[in-house]
């Protein structure tokens, strides 16, 4: 049912300001209903449930509406997603990691033993994440990094050489057990592959000098999954929000059980957005690890907001979008319209802000959630009265500062442009989608190519059978993504 219920309604994130982005239930019946319709050569050929003409239209919307909205009425609210394993866990059921781009992670101990005479060594098979991985970068014990030599012994620092051996398996699909672990510990044998989990296998010879503090927490900077890249059909590992996104939906915890589920075309081009060089480095990039106990949409919003990004579910197909200016082609006036201009020239009190803060993790923090430097700007405040007020953005997948400050600069910027246009428009709204940029004409208003966004779009008919594309308009410019 959770399947038949998810194929007829929509997901959107829209993180930069109060509106979402949609392509709802109604209009992806329509689309389906009309092309069925003009295949069988008319609305008098077409029948559903019994009925023909235009009431198995009428029919087939409201079935696959009501579908799509029972989805929305179970669908919980945001909440916070798991930053992966900071230590090492131990307990009977863990969730799975899932590491995108490169991030400092510990993992959940999924065995351990002891071996020798007195139990003299213990052995701990730590996994840091659910799938392969590209690579560790750095081994960790107790926040102090060590090196390990072609055995895995650790040959620095002093205080943990002879005592320690760490192997490292990076969770293919072809994994084999390990051959110290099953020389080592009778019940663990060459069955016990662990394949498809990347883990790390320590082996600790107690001493008490070095190990005063007892057993320590194994930790690493991990290169994590390879992802599939459509635009030149390689899988590897790659940091890139977009490329991240469509491996997270493709894989078998994801929302999409094929990627035929993926429209490549909005994937490619939000790919390429991403990789734009800003100066001297990527526009933005994806780094961090989450625990598959979150909600599948929880995990899509963070995973968004390394982009700054909007996805929706359309014609079948998810498709998505990072934050950037696109220059619009289409043209917009008063005899496109079939209903009346509704307009609003500001959002709620609740909804506005002058200041953007929260937190980022990288390299640069020791990896640790550390505070951006917060983005204000003082012809806002003044606007608002003189009146400061803030809005938390946390950006737990960016891992510089200047990014940060990047993305929450547009969701600033975003949020200031306040006019919001609602009405129905004609056919020629086919042509635009969710994050297409129009420009409208309209000599009531004043408005001569004035840019609007599309936030919001419907496809449906009224009760005199005419065809029409109800669009919520959001006003934009390209300052916004400067």
């Amino acid at each position: 049912m959770k399947r038949i219920l998810l194929t007829t309604t929509f997901l959107t994130a829209f993180v930069m300001g109060p509106l979402p982005a949609a392509a709802d239930p109604i209009s992806l019946a329509v689309a389906a209903t009309a092309s069925a319709v003009f295949s069988a050569g008319g609305i008098a050929a077409f029948s559903f449930l019994g009925f023909s003409g235009a009431g198995a239209i009428l029919a087939s919307i409201a079935v696959r509406a009501a579908l799509g909205y029972a989805l929305n009425a179970l669908t919980p609210k945001p909440n916070n997603v798991s930053r992966g394993y900071a230590v090492n866990a131990l307990g009977p059921i863990l969730a799975h990691s899932v590491i995108y781009g490169e991030t400092k992670v510990g993992g959940a101990i999924f065995y351990q033993a002891t071996s020798g005479t007195g139990d003299r060594y213990l052995h701990r098979c730590i996994a840091v994440a659910g799938h392969e991985i590209d690579s560790y970068t750095t081994i960790y014990l107790n926040d102090e990094a060590v090196t390990l030599d072609g055995s895995g012994n650790v040959t620095a620092p002093a205080q943990y050489v002879g005592y320690v051996r760490i192997k490292q398996l990076l969770g293919t699909s072809t994994q084999a057990a390990d051959a110290d672990l099953v020389s080592d510990v009778t019940e663990w044998t060459t069955a016990h592959q662990a394949k498809g989990v990347a883990y790390l296998y320590a082996r600790f010879d107690y001493n008490a000098t070095a190990f005063p503090q007892g057993v320590p927490t194994v930790t690493a900077i991990v290169k994590g999954k390879k992802v599939y890249d459509s635009r030149t059909a390689t899988t590897a590992w790659s940091d890139n929000p977009a490329l991240c996104l469509r491996d997270y939906l493709t894989s078998d915890y994801g929302l999409s059980e094929t990627s035929a589920e993926i429209n490549d075309t909005f994937f490619e081009t939000a790919a390429d957005i991403c990789e734009e060089d800003v100066s001297g480095a990527d526009r933005y990039t994806l780094n961090g690890a989450f625990l598959l106990d979150a909600a599948p949409e929880n995990i899509v919003l963070v995973l968004l907001s390394a982009m700054g990004g909007m996805f929706w579910y359309w014609q079948g197909r998810w498709a998505c979008r990072a934050a950037a200016y696109i220059t619009p082609t289409l043209t917009f006036d008063e005899d496109d319209l079939r209903g009346n201009l509704q307009s609003s020239t500001r959002h709620s009190r609740r909804d506005n802000y002058n200041i953007v803060r929260g937190i980022y993790r990288g390299s640069a923090t020791g990896y640790q959630e550390t505070d951006y430097t917060e983005v204000t700007d003082a012809a806002y405040v003044t606007e608002d009265g003189g009146v400061e007020t803030a809005t938390d953005l946390p950006l737990i997948f960016t891992d510089t500062d200047v990014m940060a400050q990047r993305i929450a600069t547009i969701a600033l910027k975003r949020n200031r442009e306040q006019l919001t246009v609602t009405s129905a428009f004609g056919l020629r709204a086919l042509d635009v989608n969710v994050g297409d940029t129009i420009m409208m004409n309209n000599t009531r208003a004043g408005w001569s190519s004035k840019v609007f966004e599309c936030v919001d779009w419907r496809f449906g008919l009224t009760s005199e059978m005419d065809l029409q594309v109800n669009m919520i308009l959001r006003e934009t410019n390209s300052a916004v993504f400067t």
